[in-house]
């Protein structure tokens, strides 16, 4: 049986981005019971320590495990309509300041792990090692710093963009790169990391949870596709098709239970385990910090979860409801991803037209990844209760991309209609045929709410498409619950911490924060 990646830290890496109050002299202090980079990096132990420690961010409260995924990503589309939170909340309602305490907490958790992947990349190559598993090492690390900057690209634009290992505060003042720079360096990352992992899709190590050659051909695919490079985005998602190392699965739903996790739709997901979860406290990736399951509170309907949450715009179910399956039902997906009053309706362990009443009666909820086994978002276990893998890139995703690209490369061809179609088939709905590329470019991104909606892609979707801001001015009800205005030249892009832009004199705070 694969043997889970322990994603816990075994050493502090330096360069905590810690610029106040320091003096020379008090830089020079070392404490002679701590590793220095020079005295660490000695052998094989040492550099699968390292590269661990690159790992450890992605789990925790702050990234995967909740603020992230629930707040930064679910909650910021056009799909959600958040309530009114402060500080929790702020992000979705269109109310985030740059001292906002959950927006620090998940840029310093990607800065960690680019911080800790440049060591890595530095260190490694002169350890005396096995050599095939220094490339693997190597090529994990490129892919952690690659898939760092394509969250921070994504969320913050310019953000500055290091490469190197910090040596000194001088390293620290790094000015704003450019989206297109920023790009170029995580095409390369991930294209070090395709050719230096095991080009049969094989785990390093045998430990689920690790860097694949199919991981990084997709996100390779993916970040050709953002940038608009539709010709190399469908030859790097065609590459991934051709594999034969992933396929759907038969049942939909299977990709959001807490029982069912790395099956073959996976490219890769976040790993929890029910032994993990019981321990830690709130934090990032240092010390004994929960690494569990907590997006549930952020995404349950709001008497269901001690957070305020979100409800889903009406126009994604309207959505789902505008066509039936091929024997003239409801596509499966909408029942598997939304909550809203159908005969029947269960939410967690009631009846949902017994406990909703008024607006919240009528209002369209969450209800993909939600544990009905529980009493609500919170039982048993409080904040660790459940531990559901967090799917970050699906085959069904990497099928609708390469459709997409296919169709701008030849528009409304056969193969983007396969892929597409391919989607489709799993849930019984009917083949989508002769369409141009227009009509095709459409129906793709349909098909993308319906097969992806609540997985945190939507917003990185209208970002990429260029017109997140054109949704939400034509639509204002998209933010009815918190009477949030979006702001074209603003709200694309999440403001820097104000304490990042106060303590480096070269960097500069995004448009209008």
């Amino acid at each position: 049986m694969k043997s889970k990646v322990k994603i816990y830290i075994v050493l502090v890496l330096s360069c905590f981005f810690m610029l106040n109050n320091c003096s020379d002299d008090q830089l020079d202090i070392s404490n002679p019971n701590s590793p220095t980079p020079e005295s660490f990096w000695q052998n094989e132990e040492h550099a699968e320590g390292g590269l661990v420690a690159v790992y450890a961010p992605l789990p925790t409260i702050p990234m995967f495990g909740r603020i992230l995924v629930g707040i930064h990503l679910i909650h910021r589309s056009d799909i959600a309509n958040p309530f009114p939170q402060s500080n929790v909340n702020d992000v979705g309602a269109l109310q985030v300041r740059p001292e906002n305490p959950r927006l620090i907490e998940i840029y310093s958790e990607w800065y960690k792990m680019v911080s800790r992947a440049n060591q890595v990349i530095n260190r490694v190559p002169d350890i005396e090692m096995d050599a095939a598993r220094k490339s693997e090492i190597l090529a994990e690390a490129h892919f952690l710093r690659g898939f760092a900057y394509f969250y921070i690209v994504n969320l913050w634009g310019t953000s500055p963009l290091i490469l190197d290992e910090v040596t000194g505060l001088e390293d620290l003042f790094v000015p704003n790169s450019t989206v297109e720079a920023t790009y170029a360096s995580i095409i390369s990352d991930f294209t070090i990391a395709q050719a230096g992992l095991p080009q049969d899709g094989s785990l390093p190590k045998g430990e689920v949870g690790r860097a694949t050659w199919g991981a990084a051909t997709a996100f390779l695919g993916r970040s050709y596709l953002y940038t608009g490079d539709f010709v190399n985005a469908a030859l790097e998602f065609k590459k991934v098709m051709d594999s034969g190392i992933y396929m759907l699965n038969e049942n939909y739903n299977d990709n959001f239970t807490e029982e069912i996790k790395n099956t073959p739709e996976s490219i890769f997901e976040i790993q929890y385990s029910v032994d993990g979860n019981a321990t830690g406290s709130w934090g990032g990736a240092g010390g004994n910090r929960w690494r569990a399951q907590a997006w549930e509170a952020d995404v349950a309907p709001r008497n269901y979860s001690s957070q305020q949450s979100f409800s889903v715009n009406q126009w994604v179910l309207d959505l789902f409801l505008s066509e039936q399956t091929v024997d003239g039902g409801e596509d499966p997906r909408a029942r598997a991803t939304l909550l809203w009053d159908y005969p029947g309706a269960m939410i967690y362990q009631d009846v949902f037209a017994e406990q909703f009443m008024g607006d919240d009666l009528t209002r369209v909820w969450a209800r993909k990844y939600l544990n009905f086994r529980r009493e609500n978002a919170l039982t048993p276990g409080a904040w660790a209760g459940a531990h559901n893998n967090w799917k970050i890139f699906r085959y069904a995703d990497l099928l609708l991309m390469y459709a997409e690209a296919e169709n701008e490369v030849t528009g409304g061809s056969q193969a983007a209609l396969d892929a597409l179609n391919e989607v489709r088939a799993r849930v019984n709905m009917p083949a989508v045929t002769g369409l141009g590329q227009a009509d095709l470019r459409q129906a793709i991104r349909d098909e993308r709410v319906k097969e992806l909606a609540i997985e945190g892609n939507r917003f990185f979707d209208l970002l990429r498409w260029g017109i997140s801001a054109d949704r939400f001015e034509q639509n204002p009800e998209f933010r009815s619950n918190s009477q949030g205005v979006f702001i074209r030249g603003r709200h694309e892009y999440l403001p820097i911490p104000a304490q990042d832009v106060q303590a480096n004199p070269n960097l500069v705070q995004n448009p209008g924060y």
